[in-house]
């Protein structure tokens, strides 16, 4: 809810900076611009995509604004506030509508994270289900461990939630830790993750990677969250992000951008950005 709430300000400001990407000499007023934003796992890749789509097409702005998250950038599409949201997770009943569409363009792995130094490489289900139940404490370094949290709703915590019925009970129970750090969006989370020692958390191989951030993807039961393993279903703990926007915004600079994401150079950037390209399946 705070997102949301903050998202009308975020957007406005963004539009107002319009031309992130965009050569000072040609003015953004003259260019078609469209806006984009949602969960903070696709928002790195997609600056990155915007950069290269607009050496393509001069005539177009795309800003990428800061996350507000899954719902938040869905609520805007519906609200006609911006052009596209990524998301995180599928849309639920009451935000499907006949003026929306959902498109799935790649999936990435749900990674359990810990600072870069840690010298744990590998953890098990069990193991995880400890650290959140209060069991494990410590590292093998003797370093205290310090949980790094989502608030209930998002959509990493019911993705955690989904994994096991012992997962689901004892994440629940970790916000009631006096003190536990919950961090409001992936941006947050990742940051203390970064900067905390004996830090473990959860976040996405596309934020990791896009954003070059010094997080240590930890495996499970001896996967490794790659992009060849979620592939193969290797590692399994992985989710789809997708394109929501609204059917009657399908033309110009959107629906240009959205085939760039789709082609072989946008696939080529979320290959290279942790995510396993997915091809194109909703007909125009």
């Amino acid at each position: 809810m705070k997102l949301y709430l903050r998202y009308t300000t975020l957007i406005c400001a963004g539009i107002l900076l319009g031309g992130l990407f965009v050569n000072d000499a040609v003015s953004a007023t003259a260019r078609e611009s469209i806006t984009i934003t949602g969960t903070g796992a696709g928002i790195g890749t997609m600056k990155l995509m915007a950069k290269e789509f607009q050496k393509k097409h001069s005539g177009m702005v795309v800003n990428v604004l800061p996350s507000i998250g899954s719902t938040g950038g869905i609520r805007a599409v519906n609200e006609d506030k911006i052009d596209i949201a990524i998301s995180w997770r599928p849309l639920k009943p009451e935000e499907r509508n006949a003026t929306i569409i959902e498109e799935p363009y790649g999936r990435t792995a749900f990674i359990f994270g810990v600072q870069g130094s840690n010298p744990v490489q590998n953890l098990t289900l069990e193991e995880i289900e400890d650290i959140y139940a209060g069991k494990r404490r410590t590292w093998p370094d003797r370093t205290p461990v310090r949980l790094v949290l989502r608030p209930v709703s998002d959509g990493f915590s019911v993705y955690l939630s989904g994994i096991n019925p012992g997962l689901k009970s004892v994440s629940m129970k970790a916000h009631a830790i006096p003190g536990v750090y919950v961090g409001n969006t992936d941006q947050d989370s990742a940051e203390q993750i970064e900067q905390t020692p004996g830090s473990f958390g959860t976040t996405s191989l596309s934020l990791v990677v896009s954003e070059k951030r010094k997080i240590k993807a930890l495996s499970v039961n001896g996967a490794a969250p790659t992009i060849s393993n979620v592939s193969t279903g290797t590692y399994p703990y992985a989710n789809t992000l997708s394109l929501v926007y609204r059917k009657d915004k399908y033309r110009g600079a959107v629906k240009a951008f959205i085939e760039f994401i789709f082609s072989g150079n946008g696939k080529k950037i979320l290959s290279n950005n942790g995510h396993v390209a997915l091809q194109r399946v909703t007909g125009k």
